[in-house]
């Protein structure tokens, strides 16, 4: 232990080490209940496996003290909801340990569905093994890693039974993975839980508070051609051959000036401080033979936004670009499919949440944990549009999510639990 790292600890008060000690006595069970939600499948879509998942958290929670209750989507509307590829109910759970009926109150939240397992695996995703100190599974490090931590905080502020001002609540909620209209936002909008702070367990690194992140413009070009017999192409419009031409111009001409624009945020990663778009997750065209000239060519986008660009902005400056290419080359024909959108988000890195998180990062590392704006997005934004003071902060290994492999260090696992409780009780007593 560091000569800094001791001074800390000496800081911590009676209650707060006693709360600690039980969560390191507690690993072992931590690493259990990390594997019991792992081996519990989640893969959204179709998300058809929730409520075995819900049933036992709330079980789990019920057992470690705290009240419980699951609340289900209302069947009535879930229909309109859900996008084709999804089935079944949607269910949150909600666990309070209740303070003194006082404020500040607290959430810990995060999404419960996953991925679905793909690539080349060398275990069952869903039968977790620990190798090399790492812990390997579907979920491990996104998210099902952070939702672990801080259930075992939870239950070790109730096992310790801490007198707490506020209420401590925990949250686990559907359809994060594959968006519907069933997820975070509809069970806040349907009153599920009202907090001050919220703190959503997404990996950001057990040194890194994520205080904001990119926004997000999301949609499709669609360029239209004319169909023809493969044979005479010269007679049609090959939709494809206009795609290419569009998608180089947009690297050749729009893409240097994105990158011109740098923000004066920190990021994580530190390459991210500059907009981006991305062309090409999604690829489609005419359902036609091999003989025909396509006359439909579909190309997604991903547009993210750097905190100092506006949203509005950045959208008409897209559809500006395209549309000008259609005024240079006439066989061209497109149009703009936008699907969704969100501006960027960053909160101030001087406000109470984030002064006690670092605080309490600082005190169990010896370390001051940077503040950082994440390239992707998460959950907290519906928290911060809702008057919700909110920040991302959970353990696993970022670049290993979505894939074949995923893991989580199991020692941050105990550190990230030691972590939301210390904030809980430094906020909460």
């Amino acid at each position: 232990m560091s000569k800094a790292q001791d001074a800390r600890n000496l800081a911590l008060s009676s209650t707060e080490a006693s709360v600690l000690d039980y969560v390191v006595q507690h690993r072992d069970e931590l690493l259990q209940l990390l594997s019991d939600l792992i081996a519990i499948p989640t893969p959204n879509p179709p998300g058809d496996d929730y409520k075995a998942f819900c049933d036992f958290t709330a079980d789990w929670l019920r057992a470690a003290g705290l009240e419980v209750k699951v609340m289900a989507a209302a069947e009535e509307s879930l229909a309109d909801m859900l996008r084709p590829e999804a089935e079944g109910q949607r269910y949150a759970v909600l666990a309070c340990l209740k303070g003194t009926g006082g404020h500040p109150t607290l959430c810990l939240q995060g999404h419960y569905d996953t991925v679905p397992a793909s690539g080349d695996w060398e275990i069952d995703p869903y039968d977790p093994q620990v190798v090399d100190g790492k812990l390997y599974g579907l979920g491990s490090t996104d998210m099902k890693g952070g939702l672990a931590c801080m259930m075992m905080a939870a239950k070790a502020l109730a096992h310790e039974k801490v007198p707490l001002r506020g209420d401590l609540y925990f949250l686990t909620t559907p359809d994060e993975e594959f968006p519907s209209g069933a997820g975070l936002a509809y069970f806040l909008d349907h009153g599920i839980v009202e907090a001050d702070f919220a703190v959503v367990g997404e990996p950001s690194g057990i040194d890194n508070i994520h205080i904001g992140m990119k926004g997000g413009i999301w949609g499709d070009i669609v360029v239209h051609g004319k169909a023809v017999h493969g044979s005479r192409p010269f007679e049609g419009v090959n939709a494809f051959e206009k795609m290419v031409s569009v998608a180089s111009a947009i690297q050749a001409r729009l893409y240097p000036l994105l990158a011109e624009r740098t923000s004066k945020f920190d990021f994580h990663p530190a390459q991210g401080n500059h907009p981006t778009l991305t062309l090409g997750g999604l690829v489609s065209g005419t359902n036609a033979s091999r003989a025909t000239v396509p006359d439909t060519c579909r190309v997604s986008f991903d547009r993210r936004l750097i905190p100092e660009e506006d949203l509005d902005e950045a959208e008409a400056e897209l559809v500006s670009f395209l549309k000008g290419l259609e005024k240079e080359d006439r066989d061209l024909s497109l149009e703009i499919r936008l699907s969704s959108r969100a501006p960027a988000m960053v909160i101030p890195d001087s406000c109470e949440l984030v002064e006690a998180l670092s605080g309490a990062i600082g005190d169990l590392s010896g370390a001051e944990p940077t503040r950082t704006v994440s390239c992707g997005g998460f959950e907290t934004a519906l928290f911060v549009d809702r008057g919700v003071q909110a920040l991302t902060y959970g353990p696993g290994v970022e670049g290993c999510a979505h894939a074949a492999g995923e893991h989580t260090l199991v020692g941050d696992l105990a550190f990230a639990t030691r972590v939301y409780a210390l904030t809980a009780l430094r906020i909460l007593s």
